[in-house]
């Protein structure tokens, strides 16, 4: 499965980045973790989560686009990613996956840093031929997998007199 979004496409809302990292998260053959299942892997040392249900389906939803920072960290101990992933503008998983599990790819990069350019091209023909020796190909950036933003739900319901009245109004028409 490929990242959300490649350098050919525009960046992914929070909510398709969820939905993306939700549809990663289900087994094959298995339905996907409910919002409550998703709420009880932010739990902390006694066992409460630290994100309700109701947060993640907002967000899940679209409904709720600009999270705090505590919401973002919850979000991404429930969809097992890096935090930074859910922020604006940082769409590349597996760049900031290997950056937040190796140590060692921290300190690559904090010692080309000052190189540059010629840095930067001289660690990736080191990892280009580390890739041959082992016999291994270029992984394909691939495209991005067919979620599309969830669509919001409507602002709010009609009261039961209001549902009634338009109802009247749908079955009578405009003219009686």
């Amino acid at each position: 499965m490929s990242t959300p979004a490649t350098a050919a496409h525009r960046p992914w809302s929070l909510a398709a980045k969820l939905a993306y990292l939700r549809a990663r998260l289900t087994k094959e053959g298995e339905k996907p973790p409910t919002t409550r299942d998703l709420a009880s892997r932010t739990a902390d040392e006694h066992g409460k989560p630290t994100l309700d249900h109701t947060v993640i389906h907002a967000t899940l939803s679209g409904s709720k686009t600009n999270p705090p920072s505590r919401t973002i960290l919850g979000l991404a101990d429930a969809f097992d990613c890096p935090p930074a992933f859910l922020l604006p503008g940082s769409d590349d998983l597996v760049s900031l996956e290997v950056y937040d599990d190796y140590e060692q790819a921290r300190e690559a990069l904090r010692l080309i840093a000052p190189l540059g350019q010629a840095g930067a091209e001289g660690l990736l023909q080191a990892a280009h031929a580390l890739r041959a020796a082992r016999g291994l190909n270029l992984p394909d950036a691939g495209t991005p997998p067919a979620v599309a933003d969830p669509k919001p739900r409507p602002g709010r319901r009609l009261s039961r007199a209001a549902s009634a009245e338009a109802s009247r109004r749908e079955i009578n028409g405009p003219f009686r």
